[in-house]
């Protein structure tokens, strides 16, 4: 996992969306006028057909790739997805919904590269990719950076390669979709044998305008795998981004999670940290008032908050005051989120807030009443395992995992919520081997009625998964048990289309 990566949640649209409603048709008669779209056109999972009529149409293809549990995607269904603007600017594409669970679904996030959930694709009828955001992002950038992309047919490993080479030759909207570009999903795909942090560096000194020039050097920090920046350059270009209300606007998703560690890196000492930290806080919330102040806005901020606060006083108590203020927001986005996509995208966050001010009782309520309304309620039960494990309740755990994995919708979201039962057993119960082994040949089982399973984020957690049983093995005499398991894997790996899953194990 990348040390500040960018975290993804959807915010509700500003006036860039205005931007993108197309114009009113003009006809003596009102009654000809065509009827207004009313929700998004997505073929889904028909990948091959949308290229299909991206050919014929000349349109470019818009491939969303969610799940039905993730949060960030119910955010986009609870706002972006229903806004009339940015319907119709979806009319511009032929748009595809990827759902992870559907039939091949992970052999198409393979081979598109896709990283994590949500991430938004726009790519020409020939399947060269023209640029891709993280679904994520502040919804009015999301939508100012497809309006952009409808109306190109570069591909942006080549707008790159200009920029590497010829910075000089690339025009601005080229520098523009570079910025916009979600290097944090792109698993490395653009970036190629370099490092994306190299690569975005290079970008920081070569763009054309400053603000351009900050984006990228706040992205190369994001994705670094060593933080070796100097402070004094990091303090500089931290002030230099707070400054400027459009950039943090801009920036907003990044700068709300790794803020407090950009500061770190940019401070002297507490006095500059303190400082530091402060006008951080205060540019958020600038930025959050002009996008409505939400309530899942003031809560990132409280975290934050909390995060500043214990880099501060690493081992001291948080304030009275800071952890009222995060129960208190806590609240209010709970009792902001009314239809059930709202709810799945902010709930998440609720929790860890509590837990993170040490109100455990209060996340572990907030969980519980939210299995009764959730269409996913085994999406929180591995919260609640770990609260019941926290406190030396080993069997609670198991068995809030064991439901988590029964009742799991879905080939490849059963594979990850099965991946995290087995992964308890080896933690909590590692000497009842029968009971690893019946869990984890339930789990090959899963992946047998997959003919084309064994990719992206369920050959992931398998192979993560293989080296955990290793470790396990290695302490508990588990030779035998893997032997069989191997064996058992072999034997599914033969419905397996190109039989990647037959060095599972080995």
């Amino acid at each position: 996992m990348l040390p500040m990566r960018v975290a993804l949640s959807v915010l509700l649209l500003a006036s860039a969306l205005s931007a993108c409603t197309p114009a009113p048709v003009s006809t003596a008669n009102s009654a000809e006028a065509p009827a207004r779209a009313t929700a998004i056109a997505w073929r889904q999972g028909d990948v091959d057909d949308a290229f299909a009529e991206a050919a014929d149409s000349g349109k470019p293809v818009l491939l969303y790739w969610g799940a039905v549990w993730c949060p960030p995607c119910n955010q986009l269904k609870a706002g972006l997805f229903k806004d009339p603007a940015f319907i119709a600017l979806t009319g511009k594409f032929v748009p595809v919904y990827l759902d992870g669970d559907e039939e091949g679904a992970q052999a198409w996030g393979e081979r598109f590269g896709v990283r994590g959930y949500p991430t938004l694709i726009v790519l020409d009828p020939e399947r060269n990719e023209i640029t891709r955001v993280a679904g994520g992002n502040d919804a009015a950038e999301l939508t100012r950076a497809l309006t952009l992309a409808a109306g190109r047919r570069s591909a942006v490993a080549a707008t790159l390669a200009t920029a590497l080479a010829t910075p000089d030759r690339l025009a601005a909207e080229d520098w523009q979709v570079l910025g916009d570009y979600g290097w944090e999903v792109d698993a490395n795909r653009l970036a190629g044998d370099r490092k994306t942090a190299e690569v975005l560096r290079q970008l920081a000194r070569t763009a054309p305008d400053a603000a351009l020039k900050r984006r990228f050097a706040l992205l190369a920090l994001a994705t670094a795998e060593k933080q070796d920046a100097p402070p004094t350059e990091v303090r500089e270009l931290l002030q230099a981004v707070l400054a400027q209300p459009a950039e943090v606007r801009r920036n907003r998703e990044l700068l709300g999670y790794a803020g407090a560690q950009l500061v770190k890196q940019a401070s002297a000492g507490p006095a500059t940290s303190n400082t530091l930290g402060q006008q951080l806080l205060v540019a958020l919330e600038r930025a959050d008032a002009e996008r409505g102040d939400r309530a899942d806005d003031a809560l990132s901020r409280a975290l934050t908050e909390v995060s500043l606060a214990r880099q501060q006083q690493p081992k001291g108590a948080l304030p009275a005051a800071l952890v009222d203020r995060v129960k208190q927001r806590a609240a209010a986005a709970d009792a902001a989120a009314t239809d059930a996509h709202a709810r799945q995208a902010t709930i998440s966050s609720a929790v860890y807030a509590l837990r993170q001010v040490g109100d455990d009782a209060g996340a572990e309520s907030l969980l519980l009443a939210e299995l009764k309304r959730s269409e996913q309620p085994y999406y929180y039960m591995p919260e609640l395992a770990e609260l019941a494990e926290q406190r030396g309740d080993t069997a609670g755990a198991l068995e809030w995992l064991k439901r988590a994995y029964d009742g799991a919708q879905g080939p490849a979201t059963r594979v990850q919520w099965g991946v995290l039962y087995v992964e308890g057993l080896l933690k909590l119960a590692p000497d009842d081997a029968p009971r690893i082994e019946q869990a984890t040949a339930s789990l090959i089982a899963e992946l047998e009625a997959q003919p084309s399973g064994y990719h992206q984020r369920t050959r992931q957690r398998f192979e993560r998964l293989a080296g955990q049983l290793k470790a396990w093995s290695g302490k508990h005499q588990g030779a035998e048990t893997l032997a069989r398991l191997q064996q058992r894997m072999q034997q599914a790996c033969g419905e397996q289309v190109d039989g990647a899953c037959k060095n599972w194990l080995s």
